[in-house]
C-alpha cells in the first residue's frame, strides 16, 4: 500500500521524493476504518446460495421436535502436548520455541439445543496408555476408544450411534441428530434417532459445533 501511494504521489503530484512511512500507513488505516484480519476456516469456500437454501429447509426438518430432542455431534482434534505460542517477555528478549508436538486425540462431542451434553467419546492410540496404569478407565467421565492413528472410523461411529439410539429407546425419546457428511459417518436407519447429514462442504456455516468464540474482551 505504501509503495502504491508513493507511485500515485509521483505520478499525480510530481512528488518523486515522497515516501509513505509506517506512521502514515497507521493513520490511513484508522482514518478509513481498515483492520487487518487473519483468513481462517473454510467459510470462504462455501456456496452461499446453497447455504441459504439449506437454512430455508431447516425449519421443516426440526419442526416436529422439541429443543431438548435436537442434537448435533461432531469430532474435534485435541493436540494435548502443544504449548502456547505466546508468552510474556522483556522488550528486547528473544523467545525461542521447540518442535511442535503432533500427539493428538480425537474427541466426539454431542449436545442438544438447550446445552445438555452427552458423554464424550475420546479416541487415543492405545487401549490402555501408560498414563492409565493406576487408573480405572471405567470411572472416567468419557468413553475411551482407540486405534493406531486415534482417528474416527466407520465402525467406531456405528457403535456410538447404536449406543445413542439404545439410550433414546430406553428414555422413550424420539430425537433428531445432525452430523457432518463425512466418510466415517455411516448412513444408518435407527429406531429412535433420525439421522440428518449436513450438505457437503457447508459445515463451517451450518453446523452449530463448528461455531466458536476466538477472543473475548472484558
Amino acid at each position: 500500500m505504501k509503495g502504491k501511494y508513493n507511485g500515485v504521489q509521483a505520478e499525480v503530484h510530481g512528488l518523486n521524493d515522497f515516501k509513505a512511512s509506517n506512521g502514515w500507513l497507521e493513520k490511513f488505516r484508522k482514518r478509513h476504518n481498515i483492520s487487518y484480519k487473519s483468513v481462517c476456516g473454510e467459510a470462504s469456500a462455501v456456496d452461499r446460495i446453497a447455504v441459504d437454501d439449506w437454512k430455508k429447509k431447516l425449519p421443516n426438518i426440526i419442526d416436529k421436535y422439541e429443543k431438548r430432542d435436537i442434537f448435533n455431534a461432531d469430532e474435534t482434534g485435541l493436540f494435548l502436548k502443544v504449548l502456547p505460542n505466546k508468552t510474556k517477555a522483556f522488550k528486547n528478549e528473544t523467545c525461542s520455541g521447540g518442535k511442535v508436538s503432533k500427539e493428538r486425540l480425537t474427541v466426539l462431542l454431542c449436545c442438544n439445543m438447550i446445552g445438555e451434553f452427552e458423554r464424550p467419546l475420546v479416541l487415543g492410540k492405545a487401549k490402555r496408555p501408560r498414563a492409565f496404569k493406576k487408573l480405572d478407565a471405567n470411572k472416567f467421565p468419557v468413553d475411551w476408544c482407540w486405534n493406531k492413528k486415534a482417528w474416527m472410523t466407520t465402525q467406531i461411529m456405528t457403535d456410538w450411534l447404536m449406543k445413542f439410539d439404545k439410550q433414546m429407546i430406553k428414555s422413550r425419546r424420539k430425537v433428531l441428530l445432525f452430523v457432518e457428511n463425512a466418510a466415517p459417518h455411516p448412513h444408518l436407519k435407527l429406531q429412535n434417532v433420525e439421522l440428518v447429514f449436513f450438505p457437503p462442504n457447508m459445515t463451517s456455516h451450518c453446523q452449530p459445533l463448528d461455531q466458536e468464540r476466538r477472543s473475548r474482551r472484558c
